[in-house]
């Protein structure tokens, strides 16, 4: 699962559009599952399903009839297509409006309507254009259960989302679009590792004995948190394994520890007026 991230006018639709043979390159090269883009694009889109917000043009065709449409598209055998909608509705949860005009649907039901289709198709990889948008808490969790799967049985997919906290429960790898042009690229422990500072949250059994014993490491910022919490904010993340060492001698207990850094945090750092450059980013 590879996501793509961006303030608005960044690239990343026009980066969907253009691997999907959907849109010309004014320049440079591209292969999508070994497939020159510019060369064969209608190749390309055969390996591929494609969720990118446009206007939905078939209001007055039912869901069922719709899907089943789709199925055909894609090189689903006739036979089999009527057994593959009715599980992917099920996926879904649009079985009870299968025999309603898509017109009368929600906003959320249309695009759920929209990852059915893309669900039906035989592709290897998966574009997907802020996928979770309108779609519930519930459905939401479901959905990365069904993405994840997906991947699991060996398919790609290509995810953009401005939901950053979201993405850290499905994306492997990021990459960060600037003006059109890619800044950052890794693992959110690499680009954390990287961009922010290292600073932790401690769940503690004694916090003012907590906060006397951790001054003993180079920190930058050192703070009561709530009730049993403290925040560090370390000088070198070298530093992160003292911590447990110095609570311990202490004589106070660590419940738990987490990075408070997230995605929305490198977002941050990253789209700056003058963003950083990243060592060891491939083009």
């Amino acid at each position: 699962m590879f996501g793509l991230f961006g303030p608005n006018g960044a690239g990343k639709t026009t980066c969907l559009r253009v691997l999907s043979g959907l849109t010309q390159p004014d320049q440079g090269s591209a292969t999508v599952c070994g497939i020159d883009v510019r060369a064969a694009p209608n190749e390309v889109r055969r390996e591929l399903g494609i969720l990118i917000d446009i206007p939905f043009p078939y209001e007055e065709v039912t869901v069922r009839r719709y899907l089943s449409f789709f199925a055909e598209m894609a090189g689903v055998p006739r036979p089999e297509i009527p057994a593959k909608v009715e599980w992917t509705m099920s996926l879904l949860g649009v079985t009870p409006h299968a025999d309603s005009r898509i017109g009368k649907l929600s906003m959320g039901e249309r695009q759920r309507t929209e990852l059915a289709r893309v669900m039906l198709s035989t592709a290897r990889m998966l574009f997907l254009d802020e996928p979770f948008s309108n779609v519930d808490v519930s459905m939401r969790i479901g959905l990365r259960s069904i993405l994840r799967e997906w991947v699991s049985r060996g398919g790609s997919i290509l995810f953009t989302s401005h939901n950053l906290l979201e993405s850290e429960a499905i994306v492997d790898r990021y990459a960060f679009l600037h003006l059109g042009r890619i800044i950052a690229l890794g693992t959110a422990r690499e680009l954390k590792s990287t961009l922010l500072a290292p600073a932790y949250e401690l769940e503690v059994s004694n916090v003012d004995r907590g906060l006397a014993a951790l001054r003993a490491i180079p920190h930058q910022t050192l703070e009561s948190a709530g009730r049993g919490l403290v925040r560090i904010g370390l000088v070198s993340r070298d530093d992160a394994p003292r911590i447990a060492r110095t609570l311990v001698e202490a004589n106070v207990d660590l419940l738990e520890m987490k990075s408070v850094g997230t995605m929305e945090d490198v977002y941050s750092r990253l789209t700056q007026p003058a963003p950083p450059a990243v060592q060891g980013v491939s083009r």
